[in-house]
């Protein structure tokens, strides 16, 4: 790979890296008002029916070639021959795998008899995976190509439609079916985006078998993987919606995702960016070292501050809360934990799969299914939905202990650079806030929040800034290096 060409890369990895981060600031904000509204205005229990459709929506997923977008997005050329093929495995196992489980659906109603709306919600949910299946033909392509300009402006436009769809029918008490209609209306919103103003490309059937063989070997190395990161994402809810009942799982259910925010922030829209950047430079290992590392160190200390602030600052977000809310407050803070890892574990498998070493991933996975099962059901028997978070916490945290030292195979970077000061800081910041609880607990909820909100930036932030002023004025100047052409270039178009 030439100079030139490396150059270029790393130029368009950090503008899709803006565009993606600017994206995630607009749809974290919509996302968060969508959230408290639709806590005010729905029950754990309908919370809890859909998050247990979701599962079987999850494995109709899997028993598709989930790998197949990463295949495309990893192949060095891709021309009509290769899309074809792609379009038509796709559209075979998606269909395939949808039909299967609307077969079983009414046998799962009978399961789940205290869920009544457990089958047709179902099969709702299946009718938008095909809508979302379609959406992911042109956003593996968009992906390849680094356009995450284009995926950027989807993803506000779906935030937008859902956050006036779904709390409007909540509020008009619709209960359940308004997080149906999230899910259509999202698609839906993403779907005129992908392909009515960024299109890559029609889709048109066709075969080549030879291609076709070598998307099925790199796809099914990626399936095994991915069969057990289901196992580790869902099984949880799986078991607490069989064992623990609707409202239990309505409870656990929002609480991951109150703590999925932190991730959201940062380390998603960086991952699915880096992932593509991975696979242009995995014969440049100077080049993807660095790459990695620069991801890697973001993730760490952005996610380390958004963790903090949310694990802290959880009581009084709580209490703002109706208390029907409040059994759910140990749950989250431990998720937090599970969200702030997770990312970071996903990214190392990202560089090992990238660089054509699945195996590597998968045989983690391995080793967490056989962590996290018998965790789930002994914790989760003893403690509740306490004990589930604490076993996904110990699953997610040996998974990144690993694939971190995995990576050293192949890239070259410092771990003591990578989570010592961050690290620190966040102890630090920890004894403070909570060594000054008294106080917290004597002010209104509005004048804790604020007053940890802003400690915590002051200390975590402070000392960051201190002993790593000199990587982040670095840092700084590279990225602005590269926003300044666009801003130019937005300032001139305005003018006109």
């Amino acid at each position: 790979m030439s100079q030139t060409d490396t150059s270029n890369i790393a130029s368009r990895t950090i503008n899709s890296s803006l565009y993606s981060l600017a994206a995630t600031a607009v749809t974290l904000t919509l996302g968060l008002l969508r959230f408290i509204l639709l806590l005010l205005f729905l029950l754990p229990a309908d919370f809890g029916v859909v998050t247990q459709a979701m599962f079987f929506v999850a494995l109709a997923a899997q028993l598709r070639l989930p790998g197949l977008d990463l295949a495309v997005i990893q192949r060095q050329e891709v021309d009509e021959s290769v899309r074809r093929t792609y379009f038509s495995m796709k559209m075979g196992f998606l269909l395939l795998s949808v039909l299967l489980v609307a077969a079983v659906a009414p046998y799962l109603g009978r399961i789940y008899a205290t869920m009544p709306l457990l089958t047709v919600i179902l099969l709702a949910l299946l009718g938008t995976e095909i809508i979302k299946g379609l959406n992911g033909i042109q956003e593996a392509l968009l992906r390849r190509e680094l356009a995450f300009k284009q995926i950027a402006v989807a993803d506000i436009v779906s935030a937008i439609v859902m956050t006036i769809v779904t709390p409007y029918m909540a509020w008009r008490g619709y209960g359940a079916w308004s997080l149906v209609a999230e899910a259509l209306v999202g698609q839906l919103g993403r779907g005129i985006i992908v392909w009515f103003f960024a299109r890559m490309w029609w889709p048109k059937p066709g075969w080549n078998r030879a291609i076709a063989t070598d998307l099925w070997q790199f796809s099914s190395k990626l399936w095994g993987n991915s069969t057990l990161s289901f196992v580790t994402d869902r099984f949880d809810d799986f078991w607490i919606g069989g064992a623990l009942g609707a409202q239990s799982l309505g409870y656990y259910s929002r609480a991951y995702e109150a703590a999925r925010y932190p991730r959201r922030v940062v380390a998603t829209p960086l991952v699915t960016v880096f992932y593509s950047t991975y696979a242009r430079l995995q014969d440049d290992k100077p080049r993807l070292s660095q790459s990695f590392f620069r991801l890697s160190s973001l993730m760490v200390r952005a996610s380390f501050g958004f963790s903090l602030i949310f694990i802290l600052l959880a009581p009084e977000f709580i209490s703002l809360l109706d208390e029907t809310w409040q059994p759910m407050l140990v749950t989250f803070q431990l998720m937090i934990v599970y969200t702030l890892l997770d990312p970071l574990a996903v990214g190392a498998g990202d560089l090992l799969i990238a660089i054509g070493r699945p195996d590597l991933p998968f045989r983690t996975r391995i080793f967490q299914v056989l962590v996290f099962i018998p965790m789930v059901i002994l914790l989760g028997s003893r403690y509740g939905i306490v004990g589930v978070a604490l076993a996904a916490d110990l699953m997610v945290g040996l998974g990144a202990f690993i694939l971190f030292k995995l990576t050293h195979r192949f890239v070259d970077y410092s771990a003591r650079c990578l989570w010592g000061w961050p690290t620190a800081a966040l102890g630090v910041a920890t004894a403070v806030v909570l060594g000054m609880n008294p106080i917290w607990v004597s002010l209104s909820t509005w004048l804790a929040l604020l007053g940890k909100f802003g400690l915590i930036c002051l200390i975590y932030g402070g000392i960051l800034f201190f002993v790593e002023k000199e990587e982040i004025v670095r840092s700084y100047r590279v990225v602005w290096q590269q926003i300044r052409p666009f801003l130019t270039t937005a300032r001139s178009k305005l003018k006109r």
